[in-house]
């Protein structure tokens, strides 16, 4: 048992593929994960757009997969369109799961994507920064202009 959990352990720590493999999360959500917050200064019909084409490219790295993109336009909710995507690392192939809230932001005329990843391997403490790189530089592929605030787990590493 402590065999298989050190094998992990060391599997996990590999995964990452430098750049963004610095925020590394150890547990937030009982497994490794990363919540983050976009805001872009485009409609959410745009922003979604955007993310939905470079999905059908398999992202910035060619290994995302849209699992499901819903539209909440018709029901009158803040959320305007939810997404779920699966990651598959460069490194040892493992799944992440990653969920995506765009909705209008404070200033006419923004979108704020609340955006989620969490390892999709038990065992998966510490993450070498993955889920982190998953959110951000699927953002970075989007090639627009966007700032970036953390919400829980992947802090900025110490310095």
């Amino acid at each position: 048992m402590y065999r298989f959990l050190f094998l992990v352990c060391i599997g996990v720590a590999l995964a990452c593929v430098p750049p963004d493999c610095k925020n590394e999360d150890c547990g937030t959500c009982a497994n490794a994960c990363c919540i983050l917050q976009f805001t872009f200064k485009a409609s959410t019909d745009d922003v979604d757009k955007l993310m939905v084409d470079s999905l059908k490219n398999g992202g910035d790295d060619g290994r995302y997969t849209l699992v499901n993109n819903s539209d909440y336009r018709p029901y009158n909710m803040s959320v305007k369109f939810m997404l779920q995507t699966i990651h598959t690392t460069k490194v040892h192939h493992y799944n992440d799961t990653q969920d995506w809230l765009v909705s209008e932001g404070k200033e006419e005329g923004t979108t704020v994507v609340k955006a989620f990843s969490i390892s999709n391997i038990y065992g998966a403490y510490c993450d070498a920064g993955q889920n982190y790189k998953n959110l951000v530089g699927f953002v970075k592929g989007l090639n627009v202009d966007f700032k970036q605030e953390a919400i829980a787990g992947c802090p900025p590493p110490k310095e």
